[in-house]
């Protein structure tokens, strides 16, 4: 089969129309891997199952490796984040706090309207990706959280 370029319009179009993230793509020397957005969780989250390594060689191998599944909390709205309910108080959470399900973890203005960001699993956050003050788009990535283990 030969992939043309109108090929490949469609396909980008329809990455696009159906808001996809992840795509597997694999032959016997390469394997790639794109995430679909999680449709459950309203967009807020998306579930990062895969790390895909590509280290070149003379027989051009690549590596695959498993990382530990997170969640990452994404801005529903454009806007500014802010990481406290107020100046000069504490902000909601820090790097390698402990969260819960449907607990505060930002603010996001949007319109002078303030608009609290939950989280959608409990978990550690692990990273933070922006910082106070800073303006955000729709969809951009907020923080990440590595789910608690169920028991």
């Amino acid at each position: 089969m030969k992939f043309t370029i109108k090929d490949l319009k469609t396909l980008l179009q329809s990455i696009q129309i159906h808001k996809i993230n992840e795509i597997h793509i694999e032959n016997s020397t390469f394997s790639l891997t794109i995430n679909t957005l999680n449709q459950i969780t309203d967009l807020k989250t998306i579930r990062h199952k895969k790390h895909i390594e590509y280290t070149p060689s003379n027989n051009q191998e690549i590596k695959n490796t498993i990382s530990d599944s997170y969640f990452t909390i994404v801005s529903p709205m454009v806007g500014t984040f802010y990481c406290s309910p107020a100046p000069n108080e504490p902000p909601f959470i820090k790097l390698y706090d402990n969260v819960q399900k449907q607990q505060t973890v930002c603010i996001i203005e949007a319109m002078k309207l303030m608009n609290e960001i939950e989280s959608e699993v409990s978990g550690e956050i692990v990273e933070i990706l922006v910082k106070d003050g800073d303006i955000i788009d729709c969809g951009q990535a907020l923080m990440r959280v590595k789910p608690m283990k169920n028991k």
